[in-house]
């Protein structure tokens, strides 16, 4: 059974804030949401990241450190503001027609390593389970 997460709200909350379009952020939450687990992996726990991302080695970065290969944030709003200096860094388009031209161009950019149609069935679950009722 899915259930949402009190995480995916507070997350999707913090990109907003950050200057995330509502829609936009709802694909970010749901991507992390896969991501992570629908956020209970351990490298959401104990990294307070939901995001899967690494370190950051040629941009700027609120992470504050790493474990076991994956950026540490002190908490979600940080890891939110990572993503945005990584979304800008890119020049990722502020606003997207659906989820799966979001989930095409994070594999354009070499986002995820994992088979792409598997992504965008993950990422459409987790969109669907958080934002369509």
């Amino acid at each position: 059974m899915n259930i949402i997460s009190k995480y995916g709200t507070q997350l999707y909350l913090c990109l907003v804030a950050q200057g995330f379009f509502p829609e936009t952020a709802q694909m970010i939450t749901a991507q992390a949401a896969h991501e992570s687990g629908n956020f209970t992996s351990p490298i959401f726990i104990h990294n307070n990241n939901p995001f899967g991302m690494r370190l950051a080695q040629t941009r700027m970065t609120t992470a504050i450190g790493e474990y076991k290969g994956y950026a540490v944030y002190s908490d979600l709003d940080n890891a939110a503001k990572d993503y945005w200096l990584y979304y800008t860094a890119q020049k990722f388009p502020l606003t997207w027609n659906d989820t799966d031209t979001f989930v095409e161009s994070l594999k354009k950019h070499n986002y995820f390593e994992a088979d792409i149609d598997e992504y965008k069935t993950a990422v459409k679950k987790f969109y669907k389970l958080y934002f369509i009722r």
